[in-house]
């Protein structure tokens, strides 16, 4: 059964945070998280300075309080100080401190609900709170300093490969700046005949296909922006995803990656569309475990094999180099202020390379008549296999149908407020 359908409450889901200590609420609190802040309390001091507390509390009315200090955090029983209130079950809160779960992730699914305050308040702490249980620093404009290559100095973070190039100088910046883009890896026919294949399966793809996102374009036409698991009905781009290229640049983040040819959605193609007005058509800056499940898919590789031209006009990749080593905030298109923002301009053949838990975005066309393809095989560690069953993904959350019926997958079937 495809990711799309499945659903949650899956007995994996269950069975991997079961492989996860719980941690104790009241024990947490009182006895985990000094220490934490002790040892990495310099992390945060400066992120959350000025914040307004946060509080958790269980449904018997346990809570504690978060409040940023000069040294970090400090914790106070109750809740009255609290911009914030989150309820939520001992269970859910141990899977937010082991990024199981993220606060969009535990609000979506009904594990938490924001009693007092709003969403975006919890997500503000939350780099932070990853920040002090990882060791992790909250990523901002001081990576700037960490961007620098094997001698010391800063990366040409425009740069862009060819095969000809020392392999250890690529895995270096794939490692520090999170992304890599190598030229000509695959020849103008090979592009035809992906591309060939890619079209192929759209044109047996239709709206409320539960395989595949659809957005609505300025003129209300049904737009696909993406496909996934195209292995089942091209048995070419099934057999692309263990191509000796993808697999040896793609382990260039670790000798152990695997092609995900089966889960985490299987072979998948980006399709970019001008003017779309509603659906996810256009991705603000993400990360791929944005609900949840950093432990169970981190180290995640994006190959992605650029079958069109990616420019402005039709909507390039952006990523904002070195993330994937922070905690991060959620940024809007046009807020990243002094923070690295690079924009992958590719020709057909390119292979671009990033991290799942790099951010990343795909702004809007700037010109009509888009329609720029990326061919995207994601690769993961052995755990994750052991984590994610076939036909599935730690997302799947994302595909539950809401009380009104409305799905992820289909613009059309969300309310006037989008999704």
């Amino acid at each position: 059964m495809g990711t799309d359908v499945t659903g949650t409450g899956l007995p994996w889901v269950e069975a991997i945070v079961e492989a996860f200590p719980l941690h104790g609420f009241v024990e947490f609190h009182r006895r985990e998280l000094p220490s934490l802040v002790e040892r990495h309390g310099e992390l945060v001091a400066d992120d959350l300075r000025g914040v307004p507390p946060l509080a958790f509390r269980l449904p018997d009315g346990t809570c504690f309080t978060w409040r940023a200090t000069d040294a970090g955090v400090e914790v106070l029983e109750g809740d009255a100080d609290a911009a914030t209130l989150v309820e939520l079950s001992e269970t859910t809160f141990s899977e937010l401190v082991d990024e199981l779960l993220t606060a969009s992730g535990a609000v979506r699914t009904g594990r938490a609900q924001v009693v007092r305050g709003d969403l975006a308040s919890w997500q503000r702490w939350e780099p932070a709170i990853q920040s002090l249980c990882s060791g992790r620093p909250v990523y901002s404009s001081a990576v700037w300093a960490t961007l620098v290559d094997r001698e010391g100095a800063p990366l040409d973070l425009g740069r862009a490969f060819t095969a000809d190039d020392d392999e250890e100088e690529m895995r270096h910046f794939l490692h520090v700046a999170g992304y890599l883009h190598v030229k000509d890896v695959f020849t103008a026919e090979e592009v035809d005949r992906l591309g060939a294949e890619v079209e192929h399966v759209r044109s047996l793809t239709t709206p409320g296909d539960p395989y595949s996102w659809w957005s609505v374009d300025g003129a209300g036409q049904e737009v696909v922006t993406r496909i996934n698991y195209l292995g089942r009905h091209s048995r070419d781009l099934d057999r692309f995803c263990s191509d000796p290229r993808l697999v040896h640049y793609a382990r260039l983040a670790g000798p152990t990656l695997r092609p995900c040819d089966d889960r985490l959605d299987g072979p998948m193609v980006f399709i970019k569309h001008s003017n779309v007005v509603k659906g996810n058509g256009d991705l603000g800056w993400h990360v791929d475990d944005g609900i949840g499940g950093h432990p169970v898919m981190c180290p995640l590789i994006q190959a992605g094999v650029q079958l069109d031209h990616a420019t402005p006009e039709n909507g390039q990749l952006l990523v904002l180099a070195g993330s994937h080593r922070a905690a991060k905030h959620w940024y809007a298109w046009g807020a990243e202020a002094d923070l690295p923002v690079v924009a992958l301009e590719t020709e057909p053949g390119d292979l671009t390379l990033h991290y799942g838990d790099t951010m990343h975005t795909t702004p809007p066309p700037t010109a009509d008549g888009a329609g720029r393809r990326v061919l995207y095989v994601k690769f993961a560690e052995p755990k994750t296999f052991d984590w994610v069953p076939a036909g599935c993904h730690y997302n799947d959350a994302l595909f539950r149908p809401e009380p009104d019926g409305r799905i992820a997958t289909r613009a059309t079937s969300w309310d006037d407020e989008g999704y």
